[in-house]
């Protein structure tokens, strides 16, 4: 329950875009440039918020173009979003095999109409819980993914 209030607060201010002002918990979000290497299509890179976990999967090649991260109460959360030119079917398959190994386990809730959304949690915390979901109706795909620790 928690973290669908993350995720609706998260998309209601586009991950990035939006402060956590007025409120005790502490944020960080900033952009960057973009690279000059990089296919037009795609919005500007920004930084990885700190503290983010290093051994969740990220999809291999995409940019991050939002970030954020929020702690209060003894929990992290973290909101992002990733664009890639790859589909949404090399995104889940990514997705399905990364997260289903190791100390992750995933559960697919939703795929249709060229989106996917998973259930994802890690096996010795339970309480490291995220979702992951990616949408390619805008001509890029766009993979969202929030998680919670604490």
């Amino acid at each position: 329950m928690f973290l669908t209030a993350i995720l609706v607060s998260g998309s209601a201010c586009r991950l990035g875009g939006g402060t956590a002002s007025n409120s005790p918990q502490a944020a960080s979000s900033s952009r960057v440039s973009p690279s000059p290497k990089t296919p037009s299509k795609l919005d500007a890179e920004v930084p990885m918020p700190a503290g983010f976990p290093p051994d969740v999967p990220i999809y291999t090649g995409a940019r991050l173009t939002a970030g954020a991260s929020f702690a209060a109460s003894g929990v992290t959360t973290w909101g992002m979003e990733w664009e890639t030119l790859d589909s949404v079917d090399k995104v889940q398959a990514f997705y399905a095999g990364k997260l289903s190994q190791g100390d992750w386990t995933i559960q697919f809730s939703g795929n249709a109409n060229g989106s996917f959304s998973a259930i994802f949690s890690r096996k010795s915390n339970s309480k490291v819980t995220g979702i992951v979901g990616a949408d390619g109706s805008s001509g890029v795909t766009k993979i969202t993914l929030s998680l919670a620790t604490g």
